[in-house]
Protein backbone atom coordinates (compact mmCIF):
# COMPACT_ATOMS: atom_id res chain seq x y z
CA UNK A 1 0.00 0.00 0.00
CA UNK A 2 2.81 2.14 0.99
CA UNK A 3 4.26 2.05 -2.69
CA UNK A 4 0.92 2.72 -4.45
CA UNK A 5 0.36 5.73 -2.23
CA UNK A 6 3.57 7.20 -2.82
CA UNK A 7 3.13 6.93 -6.56
CA UNK A 8 -0.31 8.82 -6.19
CA UNK A 9 1.49 11.52 -4.92
CA UNK A 10 4.36 11.64 -6.92
CA UNK A 11 1.53 11.77 -9.58
CA UNK A 12 -0.52 14.28 -7.91
CA UNK A 13 2.99 16.46 -7.22
CA UNK A 14 3.77 15.77 -11.16
CA UNK A 15 0.61 17.29 -12.18
CA UNK A 16 0.58 20.46 -10.22
CA UNK A 17 4.03 20.89 -11.67
CA UNK A 18 3.10 20.83 -15.19
CA UNK A 19 1.12 23.31 -14.36
CA UNK A 20 2.87 25.88 -12.67
CA UNK A 21 6.40 27.57 -12.80
CA UNK A 22 9.76 26.07 -12.97
CA UNK A 23 12.45 28.74 -13.53
CA UNK A 24 16.37 29.46 -13.07
CA UNK A 25 17.70 32.44 -11.36
CA UNK A 26 20.77 33.46 -11.88
CA UNK A 27 21.69 36.24 -9.47
CA UNK A 28 25.32 37.65 -9.62
CA UNK A 29 26.90 39.51 -6.38
CA UNK A 30 29.78 41.86 -8.36
CA UNK A 31 33.04 42.79 -6.27
CA UNK A 32 31.44 46.90 -6.29
CA UNK A 33 28.53 45.63 -4.38
CA UNK A 34 26.43 46.00 -7.93
CA UNK A 35 23.72 43.30 -8.30
CA UNK A 36 22.58 41.86 -11.72
CA UNK A 37 19.73 39.05 -12.10
CA UNK A 38 18.62 37.07 -14.50
CA UNK A 39 15.29 34.66 -14.54
CA UNK A 40 14.67 31.93 -17.34
CA UNK A 41 11.34 30.82 -18.13
CA UNK A 42 9.16 28.62 -20.45
CA UNK A 43 6.67 31.26 -22.35
CA UNK A 44 3.57 29.53 -23.79
CA UNK A 45 2.45 32.86 -25.22
CA UNK A 46 3.62 34.48 -28.07
CA UNK A 47 3.57 37.79 -26.14
CA UNK A 48 4.18 38.69 -22.81
CA UNK A 49 3.49 42.06 -21.65
CA UNK A 50 2.67 43.41 -18.27
CA UNK A 51 2.23 40.09 -16.33
CA UNK A 52 2.69 36.59 -17.25
CA UNK A 53 2.03 33.52 -16.03
CA UNK A 54 5.70 32.25 -16.88
CA UNK A 55 6.84 33.93 -14.03
CA UNK A 56 5.64 34.13 -9.83
CA UNK A 57 5.32 38.46 -10.34
CA UNK A 58 4.21 41.52 -12.67
CA UNK A 59 6.82 42.77 -14.97
CA UNK A 60 7.80 46.06 -14.22
CA UNK A 61 9.54 48.67 -17.41
CA UNK A 62 12.74 48.10 -15.68
CA UNK A 63 12.92 44.57 -16.46
CA UNK A 64 14.58 43.62 -20.04
CA UNK A 65 13.09 40.98 -21.73
CA UNK A 66 14.90 38.54 -24.01
CA UNK A 67 12.86 36.19 -26.43
CA UNK A 68 15.23 33.08 -27.94
CA UNK A 69 14.85 31.81 -31.36
CA UNK A 70 15.23 28.34 -30.16
CA UNK A 71 14.52 26.49 -26.89
CA UNK A 72 17.25 26.03 -24.35
CA UNK A 73 17.66 22.93 -22.67
CA UNK A 74 19.07 22.89 -19.48
CA UNK A 75 19.10 20.13 -16.75
CA UNK A 76 17.11 21.26 -13.75
CA UNK A 77 18.26 19.04 -10.89
CA UNK A 78 18.08 15.63 -12.78
CA UNK A 79 15.23 16.70 -15.50
CA UNK A 80 15.33 18.76 -18.85
CA UNK A 81 13.71 21.85 -18.42
CA UNK A 82 13.07 24.33 -21.54
CA UNK A 83 13.64 27.76 -21.60
CA UNK A 84 12.48 30.45 -24.18
CA UNK A 85 12.68 33.69 -22.47
CA UNK A 86 15.35 35.48 -20.12
CA UNK A 87 14.42 38.53 -17.68
CA UNK A 88 17.75 40.46 -16.21
CA UNK A 89 17.74 43.62 -14.45
CA UNK A 90 20.67 45.13 -12.56
CA UNK A 91 20.23 46.86 -9.02
CA UNK A 92 22.49 48.67 -6.75
CA UNK A 93 21.72 46.19 -3.52
CA UNK A 94 20.05 42.76 -3.54
CA UNK A 95 17.33 43.81 -1.39
CA UNK A 96 15.87 45.81 -3.95
CA UNK A 97 14.67 43.20 -5.82
CA UNK A 98 11.95 42.03 -3.43
CA UNK A 99 11.78 45.75 -2.18
CA UNK A 100 10.72 46.79 -6.15
CA UNK A 101 8.59 43.23 -6.97
CA UNK A 102 4.76 42.91 -6.95
CA UNK A 103 2.94 39.78 -7.26
CA UNK A 104 -0.63 37.86 -5.79
CA UNK A 105 -0.55 37.47 -2.27
CA UNK A 106 -0.87 33.83 -3.14
CA UNK A 107 2.64 34.01 -4.71
CA UNK A 108 4.84 35.89 -2.15
CA UNK A 109 6.76 33.01 -0.63
CA UNK A 110 8.27 32.64 -4.29
CA UNK A 111 8.21 35.87 -5.84
CA UNK A 112 9.72 38.17 -2.89
CA UNK A 113 12.39 36.27 -0.42
CA UNK A 114 13.47 38.73 2.01
CA UNK A 115 16.98 38.87 0.17
CA UNK A 116 20.09 40.74 2.00
CA UNK A 117 24.15 41.08 1.87
CA UNK A 118 26.01 42.27 5.12
CA UNK A 119 29.68 42.72 5.26
CA UNK A 120 32.52 42.99 7.98
CA UNK A 121 35.44 45.11 7.20
CA UNK A 122 38.79 43.38 8.09
CA UNK A 123 42.40 45.10 6.70
CA UNK A 124 43.32 42.57 4.24
CA UNK A 125 39.76 40.52 3.37
CA UNK A 126 36.07 41.67 3.83
CA UNK A 127 34.03 39.25 4.71
CA UNK A 128 29.99 38.85 3.15
CA UNK A 129 26.73 37.42 4.29
CA UNK A 130 24.64 35.92 1.85
CA UNK A 131 21.15 35.36 3.17
CA UNK A 132 17.66 35.01 1.43
CA UNK A 133 14.70 33.91 3.44
CA UNK A 134 11.82 32.48 1.59
CA UNK A 135 8.66 32.27 3.70
CA UNK A 136 6.49 29.50 4.71
CA UNK A 137 3.17 28.75 2.37
CA UNK A 138 -0.20 30.58 3.93
CA UNK A 139 -2.74 28.35 4.34
CA UNK A 140 -4.96 26.86 6.86
CA UNK A 141 -5.98 22.65 7.37
CA UNK A 142 -7.96 21.27 10.00
CA UNK A 143 -5.13 19.39 11.60
CA UNK A 144 -1.46 20.56 12.46
CA UNK A 145 1.40 19.00 11.29
CA UNK A 146 2.43 19.11 15.21
CA UNK A 147 0.12 15.95 15.59
CA UNK A 148 1.93 13.66 13.86
CA UNK A 149 5.70 15.75 13.23
CA UNK A 150 7.62 17.50 15.90
CA UNK A 151 9.67 20.19 14.13
CA UNK A 152 12.89 18.24 13.39
CA UNK A 153 10.82 15.35 11.30
CA UNK A 154 8.83 18.41 9.66
CA UNK A 155 12.48 19.82 8.49
CA UNK A 156 14.04 16.17 7.30
CA UNK A 157 11.03 15.35 5.36
CA UNK A 158 10.58 18.67 3.65
CA UNK A 159 13.97 20.01 3.14
CA UNK A 160 16.26 17.56 3.95
CA UNK A 161 17.86 18.40 6.63
CA UNK A 162 20.21 15.65 7.96
CA UNK A 163 22.08 17.49 10.74
CA UNK A 164 20.02 15.62 13.59
CA UNK A 165 20.23 12.41 12.03
CA UNK A 166 24.41 11.95 11.24
CA UNK A 167 24.11 8.64 13.43
CA UNK A 168 21.98 7.01 11.35
CA UNK A 169 23.31 4.69 8.96
CA UNK A 170 21.08 3.54 5.72
CA UNK A 171 19.03 1.39 7.05
CA UNK A 172 18.28 2.91 10.29
CA UNK A 173 17.66 6.33 8.09
CA UNK A 174 14.92 3.85 5.97
CA UNK A 175 13.64 2.78 8.56
CA UNK A 176 13.01 6.07 10.05
CA UNK A 177 11.90 7.89 6.92
CA UNK A 178 9.61 5.10 6.14
CA UNK A 179 7.82 6.09 9.95
CA UNK A 180 7.57 9.46 8.53
CA UNK A 181 5.98 8.95 5.27
CA UNK A 182 3.50 6.98 7.03
CA UNK A 183 2.50 9.74 9.17
CA UNK A 184 2.59 12.60 7.08
CA UNK A 185 0.11 10.73 4.53
CA UNK A 186 -1.58 10.40 7.50
CA UNK A 187 -2.06 13.88 8.01
CA UNK A 188 -2.56 14.29 4.39
CA UNK A 189 -5.77 11.52 4.91
CA UNK A 190 -7.07 13.33 8.26
CA UNK A 191 -7.06 16.92 6.35
CA UNK A 192 -8.60 15.24 3.13
CA UNK A 193 -11.20 13.95 5.41
CA UNK A 194 -11.96 16.84 6.96
CA UNK A 195 -12.05 19.09 4.38
CA UNK A 196 -14.40 16.99 2.25
CA UNK A 197 -16.58 16.69 5.75
CA UNK A 198 -16.91 20.28 6.49
CA UNK A 199 -17.79 20.78 2.23
CA UNK A 200 -21.05 18.41 2.83
CA UNK A 201 -21.75 19.75 6.06
CA UNK A 202 -22.44 22.70 4.44
CA UNK A 203 -25.37 21.24 2.28
CA UNK A 204 -26.41 18.69 4.66
CA UNK A 205 -29.11 19.12 7.92
CA UNK A 206 -29.92 16.56 10.75
CA UNK A 207 -26.75 14.59 11.32
CA UNK A 208 -24.38 15.03 13.94
CA UNK A 209 -20.69 14.88 11.95
CA UNK A 210 -19.09 16.33 14.92
CA UNK A 211 -20.16 13.58 17.31
CA UNK A 212 -19.47 10.38 14.66
CA UNK A 213 -16.20 12.17 12.80
CA UNK A 214 -14.47 9.63 14.42
CA UNK A 215 -15.70 6.85 13.27
CA UNK A 216 -16.90 8.20 9.94
CA UNK A 217 -12.93 8.31 9.53
CA UNK A 218 -12.53 4.76 10.85
CA UNK A 219 -14.52 3.32 7.93
CA UNK A 220 -12.61 5.08 5.35
CA UNK A 221 -9.49 3.79 6.85
CA UNK A 222 -11.15 0.16 6.58
CA UNK A 223 -11.92 0.62 2.92
CA UNK A 224 -8.73 1.40 2.34
CA UNK A 225 -9.48 4.67 0.54
CA UNK A 226 -6.24 5.88 -0.60
CA UNK A 227 -5.29 9.23 0.72
CA UNK A 228 -5.38 11.27 -2.56
CA UNK A 229 -8.58 9.31 -3.26
CA UNK A 230 -10.41 10.94 -0.07
CA UNK A 231 -12.66 13.69 -1.57
CA UNK A 232 -16.45 14.65 -1.17
CA UNK A 233 -17.17 11.79 -3.63
CA UNK A 234 -15.78 9.46 -1.89
CA UNK A 235 -16.76 10.30 1.85
CA UNK A 236 -20.33 10.65 0.39
CA UNK A 237 -20.70 7.17 -0.26
CA UNK A 238 -18.80 6.13 2.75
CA UNK A 239 -21.55 8.04 4.72
CA UNK A 240 -23.99 6.18 2.87
CA UNK A 241 -22.57 3.26 4.36
CA UNK A 242 -21.94 4.26 8.15
CA UNK A 243 -25.58 5.89 7.73
CA UNK A 244 -27.45 3.44 6.02
CA UNK A 245 -29.05 5.52 3.27
CA UNK A 246 -28.58 7.00 0.14
CA UNK A 247 -28.90 10.80 1.04
CA UNK A 248 -25.22 11.65 0.12
CA UNK A 249 -24.63 10.03 -2.70
CA UNK A 250 -28.09 11.73 -4.14
CA UNK A 251 -26.49 14.89 -2.31
CA UNK A 252 -23.51 14.58 -4.55
CA UNK A 253 -25.25 13.79 -7.41
CA UNK A 254 -26.92 17.15 -7.35
CA UNK A 255 -24.52 19.09 -5.95
CA UNK A 256 -21.15 17.79 -7.03
CA UNK A 257 -20.10 20.57 -9.11
CA UNK A 258 -20.02 22.85 -6.00
CA UNK A 259 -18.66 20.05 -3.52
CA UNK A 260 -15.56 19.76 -5.96
CA UNK A 261 -15.26 23.63 -6.05
CA UNK A 262 -15.19 23.92 -2.62
CA UNK A 263 -12.73 21.37 -2.17
CA UNK A 264 -10.29 22.33 -4.52
CA UNK A 265 -10.73 25.49 -3.04
CA UNK A 266 -9.61 24.56 0.55
CA UNK A 267 -7.05 22.51 -0.78
CA UNK A 268 -5.57 25.13 -3.70
CA UNK A 269 -1.91 24.88 -1.73
CA UNK A 270 -1.30 22.01 -3.22
CA UNK A 271 -1.08 24.36 -6.87
CA UNK A 272 2.00 25.98 -5.31
CA UNK A 273 3.75 22.48 -4.73
CA UNK A 274 4.65 22.92 -8.13
CA UNK A 275 6.12 25.86 -7.78
CA UNK A 276 10.21 25.50 -8.23
CA UNK A 277 12.88 27.57 -8.78
CA UNK A 278 16.32 27.15 -9.55
CA UNK A 279 18.11 29.94 -7.28
CA UNK A 280 21.53 30.08 -8.55
CA UNK A 281 24.15 32.73 -6.84
CA UNK A 282 27.45 33.68 -8.42
CA UNK A 283 29.60 34.76 -5.73
CA UNK A 284 33.24 37.10 -6.50
CA UNK A 285 35.53 35.02 -4.65
CA UNK A 286 36.36 32.81 -2.10
CA UNK A 287 33.43 30.88 -0.76
CA UNK A 288 33.69 30.06 3.78
CA UNK A 289 30.88 28.32 3.93
CA UNK A 290 27.12 27.36 2.96
CA UNK A 291 24.65 25.37 2.95
CA UNK A 292 24.07 25.02 -0.65
CA UNK A 293 23.47 21.43 -1.20
CA UNK A 294 25.31 22.31 -4.99
CA UNK A 295 28.51 24.27 -5.52
CA UNK A 296 29.76 24.23 -8.93
CA UNK A 297 32.92 26.51 -9.05
CA UNK A 298 31.74 29.72 -7.68
CA UNK A 299 28.02 29.35 -8.01
CA UNK A 300 25.94 27.99 -5.27
CA UNK A 301 22.25 26.37 -6.36
CA UNK A 302 19.71 25.84 -4.07
CA UNK A 303 16.01 24.39 -4.94
CA UNK A 304 13.07 25.68 -3.72
CA UNK A 305 9.59 24.55 -4.10
CA UNK A 306 6.37 24.14 -2.48
CA UNK A 307 7.21 21.29 -0.35
CA UNK A 308 10.42 22.98 1.12
CA UNK A 309 8.01 25.52 2.06
CA UNK A 310 5.04 23.34 3.10
CA UNK A 311 6.08 23.70 7.28
CA UNK A 312 8.80 26.06 7.74
CA UNK A 313 10.88 28.88 6.26
CA UNK A 314 13.63 28.32 3.87
CA UNK A 315 16.96 29.49 4.13
CA UNK A 316 19.85 30.12 1.51
CA UNK A 317 23.00 31.23 3.06
CA UNK A 318 26.81 31.85 2.18
CA UNK A 319 29.55 33.64 3.60
CA UNK A 320 32.68 34.65 1.59
CA UNK A 321 35.28 37.04 1.73
CA UNK A 322 36.82 39.27 -0.90
CA UNK A 323 40.59 41.03 -0.73
CA UNK A 324 41.44 44.31 -0.26
CA UNK A 325 43.79 44.64 -3.04
CA UNK A 326 44.61 48.09 -2.01
CA UNK A 327 45.36 46.59 1.97
CA UNK A 328 47.98 44.68 0.28
CA UNK A 329 49.30 47.29 -1.56
CA UNK A 330 49.28 50.33 0.71
CA UNK A 331 50.79 47.43 3.42
CA UNK A 332 53.77 46.67 0.72
CA UNK A 333 54.54 50.40 0.34
CA UNK A 334 54.80 50.75 3.68
CA UNK A 335 56.72 47.85 4.64
CA UNK A 336 58.90 48.96 1.83
CA UNK A 337 59.30 52.55 3.04
CA UNK A 338 60.09 51.06 6.44
CA UNK A 339 62.43 48.80 5.66
CA UNK A 340 63.82 51.45 3.51
CA UNK A 341 64.09 53.69 6.53
CA UNK A 342 65.98 51.19 8.61
CA UNK A 343 68.78 50.83 5.53
CA UNK A 344 69.02 54.28 4.76
CA UNK A 345 69.77 54.98 8.81
CA UNK A 346 72.19 52.00 8.73
CA UNK A 347 73.99 53.09 5.70
CA UNK A 348 74.03 56.82 7.10
CA UNK A 349 75.23 55.72 10.74
CA UNK A 350 78.14 54.29 8.77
Amino acid sequence: MKTVRNILAILVIALTMSCETHYRMITTLERNGQVHREIYAFENSPSMEEHSNSFLFYLSPDWNITRFNTIINHNFFGKERKFNVKISKDATSIEQYSQDVQYDNDKQSFAAPEESVSKKFGWFYTNYSFKAVYKKLKYEVPVPIANYLNKEEQILWTQGDMNNYKAFNGSEMSDYLNEISDKFFEWCSINYFEISLECIKKLTTGYDFDTDKENIYQEIRKAKIEDMDINPETVCKILDFFYKTKYFSELNKANGEILENDFETAISIINHVGNVISYELVIPKNLLKTNAPIIHYDTLIWKVDGMRLLFDDYSLLAEYRVANIWAFILSSLILIVAVGSLLWRKIKWR
